[in-house]
């Protein structure tokens, strides 16, 4: 998740090998500030300048650069959820005892994976924009978008996202998030994959755990491990592909962040597999998530299949598992004498394949869309069923099979990001 106070502390700051500091001033403040406008409705903007984001950390200016929100944006947010804000409050106000829980992880984390990081922890309140975010070595919090629970008053939100925000969360995490989010100020920016991205989010989750020497806990990972056989078949099918929606950030799924599950396991694999833990850690923590081949033997070293299988093994068995149309029944693709008569279009795939296959029309446009109904799979799920409609003579015909929803029984996406299918019929 790269993109996320006691009420008697103003700051809490706290420094270790002339590095990281805590500040939390930005909740203190803005907690005043909404009292304020509570109790008075009038100059509602004046006060919150005044008594917020006049005095706001350079962390919270930073943040609010990055993810563009302003005065305007508090303002609504404040206005239009009451009920919300006076639910997470208590949540917002962090225990002492939390951030001396951080600290000890810090320490713990530059023993493992020693650093010359200056970056601090900025905890805020972010009008409801982000959760967190990086800045140079910096990492920012939006901590009402994190510490929420099942007690937390969602009804006031329109969009159903927003709604299940806090379906599985709750405060005692925030020291799990904060130790994860900062490590992410030491990775490599970028990720090329399901599987690049879920080793870049699970291995964090895994260096926290070390860090905080306290077992990782998330729904994802209970979910993980109670269908573990199901969930890597599953990743295995998609791990080459951009399917992140799949994968991440899907509050909407029953079952949301799984990729956080399976690079969290896949980390852990390959650090219990090495000889050298120190160094395991530093490779984990400084894996190029933009090279194929540096993350395939990362995978490849972490035996998560279980298969004692080579990188290249992994990838070439990963793309004869993808489905290929194999040939067209009726005609030979780019045939240019195909009989108007033809009534159906049978396309012959190499596996079994799911239900749903996504056909395009091509940028010729629809006067030159040959179909008029997919009638389906037949019993194999090899052959598609396509009715055709009225063809005229002597005409150029043309659509897409697409990778879009297109895949395999089994879950492997179809081969061909675009697949042109095209003909000409015959004259008469």
């Amino acid at each position: 998740m790269k993109n996320i106070v006691s009420a008697l502390v103003v700051l809490i700051g706290f420094q270790y090998s002339d590095a990281q500091k805590i500040f939390n001033t930005d909740i203190t403040n803005f907690w005043t500030a909404y009292d304020s406008i509570r109790k008075n409705e009038n100059n509602k903007g004046e006060t919150l300048d005044r008594l917020f984001l006049n005095n706001k950390t350079e962390g919270l200016k930073a943040f609010m650069e990055i993810k563009k929100f302003g005065k305007e944006d508090y303002l609504n947010v404040i206005e239009k959820y009451p009920q919300f804000w006076n639910s997470i409050r208590a949540n917002t106000l962090i225990d002492p005892e939390k951030t001396k829980t951080i600290q000890k992880a810090f320490k713990k984390l530059e023993k493992i994976y020693p650093n010359n990081s200056k970056g601090n922890i900025y905890y805020t309140i972010g009008a409801l924009k982000s959760g967190g975010t990086t800045h140079h070595e910096d990492l920012l919090l939006g901590v009402e978008k994190i510490v929420g629970d099942k007690n937390t008053v969602v009804s006031e939100f329109d969009n159903e996202s927003a709604r299940k925000m806090f379906l599985f969360t709750n405060p005692s995490q925030l020291e799990q998030v904060t130790v994860h989010e900062f490590i992410h100020t030491f990775q490599k920016n970028g990720e090329i994959n399901v599987l690049s991205k879920a080793i870049k989010e699970g291995s964090c989750d895994f260096i926290a755990e070390l860090a905080l020497n306290k077992k990782f806990t998330a729904q994802y990972l209970d979910y993980g491990f109670r269908n573990y056989e199901k969930v890597r078949a599953d990743f295995k099918s998609e791990m080459f592909s951009q399917k992140l929606d799949n994968w991440f950030y899907n509050g909407n799924a029953q079952n949301p962040d799984l990729g956080y599950f399976v690079g969290y396991v896949i980390s852990k694999k390959y650090y219990e597999n090495a000889a050298d833990k120190k160094a395991a850690v530093k490779n984990i923590i400084e894996l190029d998530f933009n090279s194929e081949t540096e993350v395939l033997q990362f995978l490849a070293k972490s035996d998560y299949f279980e298969d004692q299988k080579t990188a290249q093994q992994i990838l070439t068995d990963y793309q004869n598992n993808k489905p290929k149309l194999l040939k067209i029944v009726e005609f030979e693709n780019g045939s240019q004498n195909v009989s108007t008569d033809t009534r159906k279009i049978q396309i012959v795939f190499s596996k079994p394949m799911h239900e749903k296959v996504s056909i395009n029309f091509s940028k010729n446009g629809k006067e030159h869309f040959p179909l008029k109904n997919i009638v389906g799979l037949d019993e194999t799920k090899t052959v598609l069923m396509i009715e055709t409609a009225d063809l005229k003579e002597d005409t150029d015909y043309d659509f897409y099979v697409t990778d879009r929803a297109t895949k395999s029984a089994d879950g492997y996406p179809f081969d061909t990001a675009e697949y042109k299918i095209s003909f000409r019929t015959a004259k008469k």
